[in-house]
């Protein structure tokens, strides 16, 4: 009988012991809440983000977060921002808006309440090309009784590459020759802007160059009259109408030449032996040495009617 007693003494004891101690650890120890301010956010996957040719283009402006913890008095005492790591993963990439969830890792012991901000949104985009042909611009006061032809251009095309957002914009790759020391037949580095529909420069794009190498062949360039080149008018008759169409042309060549020409003839008609004296044909020009049309073909239509001088 006694045993048993003993028995139950111990156990008794053991259980009171155990007790106490837990009343002693809450006592001196006690489980508290504290919250830890400006834990720094990271961003996870970056590298998977860029190497897929996406790019982060805009987030909410936060760069820590608060975060309430639990734990005992003794784990929190010296609990800090540097303690904890705060994230967001960026998974896989995608154009568009997210709301993204922000993990905390904790120590041991630590249980999480609540996090403050508790999700982020961000924004991505795809990093896209497109080749565009270079856009040659001549001011119009270059341009004047001239006649300006490209004779080398190092080349024609230039990728443009960036946010999709800012590539969409761009309508043309523009080189704009505006003085007339480039028109010197030597070759010239000028450089080349990205423009939208407007004609304004588009910002943040990357070009594959920047310049091009080119040169330009300038000619004169004049307007003249067609005048009837005829031969052999009938004794007694005469040019009672006479049509040319078109019955002016623009000639281009060396200055020094186009100068010269006042007006380009037909090819010489022979006017002897008309049926019911009419002439009507296309007649080719003749057109001086070096000197050769701006646009067209080398013939004119030519009417020509006699009749009986008075």
């Amino acid at each position: 009988m006694n045993n048993k007693n003993d028995r139950k003494l111990i156990v008794l004891s053991i259980l009171v012991a155990v007790i106490m101690w837990a009343f002693v650890m809450t006592s001196t120890n006690p489980s508290l809440s504290k919250t830890i301010r400006n834990v720094p956010l990271t961003i996870k996957n970056q590298e998977v983000m860029q190497k897929d040719g996406y790019a982060l283009v805009g987030k909410d402006e936060v760069a820590s977060v608060n975060v309430k913890v639990e734990g005992s008095r003794s784990d929190l005492a010296s609990l800090s921002a540097e303690d904890l790591v705060a994230s967001i993963d960026l998974g896989v990439p995608t154009e568009g808006i997210k709301t993204l969830n922000v993990n905390v890792d904790v120590p041991s012991g630590i249980r999480i309440e609540s996090v403050s901000p508790s999700n982020i949104n961000l924004k991505m985009e795809k990093i896209v090309k497109k080749d565009l042909t270079v856009d040659i611009k001549i001011s119009d006061r270059l341009k004047e009784s001239k006649i300006i032809n490209v004779s080398e251009q190092s080349t024609k095309k230039i990728t443009v590459s960036g946010l999709r957002n800012y590539v969409d914009k761009v309508d043309k790759i523009v080189l704009n020759i505006n003085e007339e020391e480039y028109l010197d037949g030597k070759i010239h580095d000028i450089g080349v802007k990205p423009v939208d529909k407007n004609g304004k420069t588009v910002e943040n794009v990357d070009l594959s160059q920047n310049d091009v190498s080119i040169s330009f062949d300038v000619l004169q360039s004049k307007e003249v009259g067609v005048e009837l080149n005829y031969d052999n008018l009938p004794k007694n008759m005469q040019i009672e109408e006479s049509k040319i169409s078109p019955n002016k042309v623009i000639v281009k060549g060396e200055k020094s030449i186009v100068d010269k020409i006042s007006a380009i003839k037909t090819r010489e008609i022979d006017l002897s032996n008309l049926k019911n004296d009419e002439f009507e044909q296309r007649v080719e020009l003749e057109i001086p040495q070096a000197v050769e049309l701006n646009e067209g073909d080398y013939f004119v239509n030519v009417y020509v009617k006699l009749g009986k001088k008075n």
